[in-house]
């Protein structure tokens, strides 16, 4: 059993120092479990407030693994934020850096949304590396969709002459992407109500990490715009989780990366209110699938 308690640690990697944060037994087999681009490496705490709270069920009932996961360069922990933005293959390179003296046996990769997208990379420049990969609400390119939003987002920081105001208008636009039409109309009677939600979100981010948080907008969301991975340079097992209504995963796109994947080894749709949030609000959904193929794993590295 993973207990919610994690023992942080730091590594210097050829991009910057990099926080990291490890759940279980030091000498345990490893998966790495990365969130979104706001996720910290805290995904779980005895008190339950974890970033990925929800998804520790899954990894309470596995023995005899270990969890790591890393704050983002420029992201809301404790890693350092580059004066340049890293790319989506740099992220990746640097959490493989780190990862060299934390663990000599990794299992596999556990990614939501940009987690997703950096297990991807991964495992596409480093195929004999990573055995299997769960890749939840990612894909391997973005969407036309989901870069517009993020184009908004970024023109709100540069263009606001108030940057908080700019951080605030952001991050409820990036709120209203993760979500759907379906779930607005059940949660709100009147659209001024829903735009107090939104707005509140965005204060919310700015209250709990201040104007560091312009960070998200600078260097992360700008990078999702251009990635692209190759699948079939993936030679991981592949298990694909995705989300119906998802506007930054779109089913779609995620039907165009299974087909490139060469060893596709299953693939689950949910339907769901919340979108592309799908991937933290709808764990119990998923847990089923995602244990046994970690428990797999498991097996194959005994």
């Amino acid at each position: 059993m993973v207990q919610p308690v994690a023992r942080s640690f730091y590594k210097e990697t050829s991009f910057g120092r990099i926080k990291g944060y490890r759940y279980g037994d030091a000498d345990a087999p490893a998966i790495v479990v990365q969130g979104g681009i706001s996720a910290s490496g805290k995904l779980w705490k005895p008190d339950k407030s974890g970033w990925w709270q929800s998804l520790h069920p899954v990894f309470s009932d596995l023995d005899d693994v270990q969890v790591i996961s890393f704050d983002y360069f420029g992201g809301l922990g404790g890693s350092d934020c580059p004066a340049i933005p890293l790319t989506v293959q740099q992220h990746s390179e640097a959490i493989r850096q780190a990862l060299r003296d934390e663990t000599s046996d990794l299992q596999a990769w556990v990614g939501g949304s940009f987690g997703g997208v950096l297990g991807l990379q991964f495992a596409a420049d480093h195929p004999t590396e990573l055995t299997h990969l769960t890749a939840i609400g990612a894909a391997h390119k973005p969407s036309v969709h989901s870069a517009l939003l993020r184009y908004f987002q970024q023109a709100l920081i540069q263009r606001c002459g108030d940057d908080q105001s700019g951080i605030i208008l952001a991050r409820a636009l990036a709120m209203l992407s993760y979500r759907t039409a379906e779930e607005f109309e059940q949660r709100f009677n009147h659209a001024d109500d829903a735009f107090e939600y939104l707005l509140y979100q965005g204060e919310k981010l700015l209250k709990q990490n201040g104007n560091n948080c312009r960070s998200l907008f600078t260097h992360l969301t700008p990078i999702l715009n251009d990635y692209s991975i190759d699948p079939t340079r993936v030679q991981a097992k592949v298990q694909l989780i995705d989300f119906h209504n998802d506007a930054i995963a779109p089913p779609s796109l995620v039907t165009e990366l299974e087909q490139l994947l060469p060893n596709h080894t299953g693939r689950v749709t949910i339907e769901t209110p919340f979108g592309h949030d799908g991937f933290i609000k709808n764990v119990e959904q998923y847990q089923s699938a995602l244990t046994h193929f970690l428990t797999e794993s498991q097996l194959e590295s005994a």
